[in-house]
């Protein structure tokens, strides 16, 4: 074989690999961060409930508080359909960390709870697990959460 035509077939070779690798981690994580406050944005547009149903993946795991885990996103429509239609949840990802393949991670923050029309509100941490789908966008596949001190005395 010619020496250009291996050149070729060497550059050919090597272009495909880059095509074909992984996202680096930094990134994954930029995104799941990105994937976490468009979450947070959409629960103040639509409403907790619903934002949860549309950004979890069809195999989404919760964890009731007052029950055993359950998968699918019936679940989650059931588990949130439970939760008053005046509460407000805000949050905002801390830190995100990804797997070395790019394609699953966590995020981690601070929530803050509030009914509308009542004073006072109460304060959690919680933890969202995130798949990348096939169609490239971020689904969080299992979300837990605890109560927390208030902002002032974290």
């Amino acid at each position: 074989m010619p020496p250009v035509l291996q050149r070729l077939i060497a550059l050919s070779a090597m272009g495909l690999a880059a095509c074909a690798t992984v996202p680096a981690p930094e990134t994954a994580e930029q995104e799941m961060m990105a994937a976490d406050r468009a979450f947070a944005a959409r629960a103040m547009e639509i409403g907790a409930g619903a934002a949860f149903v549309e950004f979890a993946a069809d195999d989404v795991t919760i964890f009731p508080s007052a029950g055993v885990p359950q998968t699918g996103k019936a679940a989650v429509e059931a588990w949130t359909s439970t939760w008053p239609q005046d509460m407000i949840i805000a949050w905002a990802p801390e830190a995100a960390h990804a797997g070395s393949g790019g394609d699953f991670g966590y995020t981690w923050g601070y929530a803050t709870y509030t009914t509308a029309g009542q004073a006072g509100a109460s304060y959690g941490k919680y933890i969202t697990v995130w798949q990348r789908q096939p169609d490239g966008a971020w689904k969080w596949i299992a979300d837990m959460g605890a109560s927390a001190p208030p902002p002032e005395a974290r």
